[in-house]
């Protein structure tokens, strides 16, 4: 009788988390059709989708811009390739719109769910896993990435991931396990270049970890899944060095973040801890601005000799010039970026902000509000964790440290946050399961599930 009860239980979860995922699914694809966010027409999602179609055509990875205003093919590494190589996969299929690939990707951003579900499940049992998902199903700072086609999507579902493989790295401590983990790290460095901090974050810490083994091992194996995280990542490098003739690891982004981050408009004023352009499509004009005024001031693509990487390393020293010659208000700027990131400044502002780029103002605004439910939940699931599996919190706060650390050296938006939130609704999902008085046995059925 026993057996048939645990066989049961066994599998009701997968039953459930299939549930779940259906849901999600559907939340998603209501989101696209029926709410129907718009890509704007200059910006991250719009460059995401002609890259893939230049991919799809046999361009290449082109500057897209460039090439649908100016017929130019220049090779590019402004973004990191992962994402719209996938997204290409629906071009290369012959369906190009922007409305086929938003669809394709609330499918990447469901596979999330799941991940979400099994990495829960992995913290706290059964009951928290199908709780977390189903928060995971239905809070917008998740899908709405899919719907406005944006990095985020494959980004949230890899870090998930690399969690999960995390916590299979600290029960099988072996090389494979941290292999394994580097390499779904090293996709996310191509996803969203921060994603290569999680090597030093996530791979150091639980390798030395392990006291189990002995000093020399425990290194061997932080230098198998760092190694493989950067191994994954070369072969990018390399095509950039020869391909724009300079030094590249990920992506040339960083450069218009940093200089449009390190400005008199985001220094002080309503706008502290912002980015801000200041740019026209016309070079000339933009150079004559105050200087008062510049920010990042945009590519002059109509010149012969543009040259991205060297615009790009001109744009990165002059952000930092101007942060080291204002040395003075970093403290400030660099709290309110923290905290913006983090919800907690001025967020109608940054609601209004982050609407600019396609995001329904009326959906951001939920889920910032969810946001705000979900974070108290998170940090007493951090507590309660704490206090029973000390050792197996890490993986989870990780992912803070590295939001933060991105967000204090860039610029504040809730976007950024995006690879911690598997981790808030994973927390969140343990208090909830705890206040309910239904927290399961120590040990799940599952073998490797764990109670928090």
């Amino acid at each position: 009788m026993a057996n048939a009860a645990l066989r049961s239980r066994a599998r009701l979860f997968p039953a459930g988390l299939f549930a779940i995922a259906v849901g999600a699914l559907l939340v998603r694809i209501a989101f696209v059709v029926v709410v129907d966010p718009q890509v704007p027409r200059v910006g991250d999602a719009s460059a995401y989708h002609l890259l893939a179609n230049n991919l799809a055509d046999g361009r290449g990875y082109i500057r897209p811009f460039d090439f649908a205003v100016l017929e130019s093919v220049r090779p590019t590494a402004e973004y990191p390739p992962l994402f719209p190589a996938l997204v290409s996969v629906v071009s290369f299929a012959g369906v190009k719109s922007v409305e086929a690939q938003r669809l394709a990707m609330t499918f990447v951003g469901t596979a999330t769910v799941v991940v979400i579900g099994l990495l829960s499940r992995r913290v706290g049992g059964d009951t928290v896993g199908l709780v977390a998902a189903g928060l995971a199903a239905v809070y917008p700072m998740l899908f709405m990435s899919d719907g406005v086609l944006m990095a985020e999507t494959p980004y949230v579902l890899l870090v998930a991931l690399a969690l999960l493989l995390a916590y299979r790295a600290i029960d099988q401590p072996s090389p494979s396990s941290f292999t394994l983990l580097g390499v779904v790290i090293g996709l996310s460095a191509l996803t969203r270049a921060e994603g290569l901090l999680l090597s030093v974050l996530l791979i150091v810490p639980l390798a030395w970890g392990v006291k189990a083994l002995p000093p020399r091992r425990r290194v061997m194996l932080a230098v198998v899944g760092v190694g493989t995280a950067a191994l994954v990542v070369v072969p990018w490098t390399i095509r950039n060095a020869v391909k724009l003739d300079a030094f590249v690891p990920v992506s040339n982004n960083v450069a218009t973040a940093v200089d449009g981050a390190n400005c008199d408009l985001v220094y002080s004023g309503d706008q502290l801890g912002l980015w801000r352009e200041t740019f026209s499509t016309v070079g000339d004009e933009a150079r004559k601005r105050p200087q008062a005024e510049a920010c990042f001031e945009g590519f002059d693509i109509e010149r012969r000799d543009f040259d991205e990487a060297e615009v790009a390393a001109d744009h990165r020293d002059d952000g930092l010039e101007y942060a080291r010659e204002h040395t003075g208000r970093l403290p400030i700027v660099t709290t309110a970026r923290w905290l913006r990131t983090w919800g907690l400044f001025r967020p109608s502002q940054q609601i209004e902000f982050e609407s600019f780029e396609g995001r329904p103002e009326h959906w951001q605004r939920i889920g910032t509000q969810m946001y705000w439910v979900l974070l108290p939940l998170a940090a007493a699931g951090a507590v309660i964790v704490a206090r029973r599996r000390r050792a197996r919190l890490w993986p989870l706060l990780s992912t803070g440290v590295l939001v933060s650390f991105t967000t204090v050296a860039t610029y504040g938006q809730q976007r950024f946050r995006i690879a911690a939130e598997p981790a808030l609704v994973v927390l969140a999902a343990v208090t909830i399961v705890t206040l309910a008085g239904r927290v399961g046995p120590k040990r799940s059925p599952t073998p490797g599930a764990a109670s928090p």
